[in-house]
């Protein structure tokens, strides 16, 4: 069992070199635990012609244990199924998102805390989103934007406020800003207008996020137009100057 389990190891090792899609890869893992899954079933068969009953009833507990988490990765992997069955569901169910991933989003709750930043308003040109359409495929095409396998779970192709790379805020005038987009730096395409309120300070972007576009649930896909978030650094308030004496004692004459 030991050298199977080295075999098994080794593989995991050389695999982990390479750099294979998860869905192709957790299907070779898949078909490899075909192998000690049908020998431990030798091993029961062993026990019970042996008369060894308790150690045989564990092992075909661990045996049917391992039998029907093969055949839901098969379902998964393979044809791309949720079995009504499968049990890792309920904790998807009922547990919250953030359960899952809790050390990271303290840490994103603590980074998101330290920079106080505000959601700028845009007027968007009525044409922005085929642009963005546009240039969303380019760049998930060209790899500079990360994607997520919707083979393998529902979700969004693109995570939410995932930063998008090639942006400039231009200023027009007092208080007017406007916004650009593109594949590169070099080629810019304006879709928006932005009017700060606060026209006595300068706009400071931190970041323009990415929102929506194609996404998973419950086996359906879904296609959704993507946004865009610009957010920036709050405006501190217009310091009010103090009277000096001498207007103090004029307005109390």
């Amino acid at each position: 069992m030991s050298f199977l389990l080295d075999i098994i190891n080794g593989i995991n090792k050389f695999l982990g070199y390479l750099d294979i899609s998860p869905k192709y890869l957790n299907r070779g893992y898949t078909i490899l635990s075909f192998f000690p899954t049908l020998y431990i079933l030798r091993i029961v068969y062993g026990m019970y012609e042996n008369g060894n009953y308790l150690q045989c009833f564990i092992y075909a507990v661990v045996f049917f244990i391992l039998l029907y988490f093969l055949i839901l990765n098969s379902f998964y992997y393979f044809l791309d199924k949720n079995s009504k069955l499968d049990v890792t569901q309920l904790f998807v169910k009922y547990l919250p998102d953030e359960a899952f991933n809790i050390q990271q989003e303290k840490r994103r709750e603590r980074a998101m805390k330290s920079i106080d930043t505000e959601e700028v308003a845009i007027d968007f040109y009525e044409d922005y989103q085929l642009y963005l359409a546009t240039y969303m495929q380019d760049l998930i095409d060209q790899k500079v934007v990360s994607t997520n396998d919707l083979f393998l779970k529902d979700g969004y192709l693109v995570e939410w406020n995932t930063i998008y790379p090639f942006y400039f805020v231009k200023e027009k005038g007092q208080g007017e800003y406007e916004l650009q987009i593109g594949r590169n730096y070099q080629e810019l395409t304006p879709i928006g207008i932005i009017h700060y309120p606060n026209a006595t300070q300068k706009l400071k972007p931190v970041g323009l996020y990415i929102i929506g576009g194609d996404f998973v649930k419950e086996g359906f896909r879904y296609h959704e137009p993507y946004r865009l978030k610009l957010l920036a650094k709050k405006a501190r308030p217009a310091k009010t100057e103090q009277p000096s004496r001498m207007e103090r004692r004029a307005k109390k004459k």
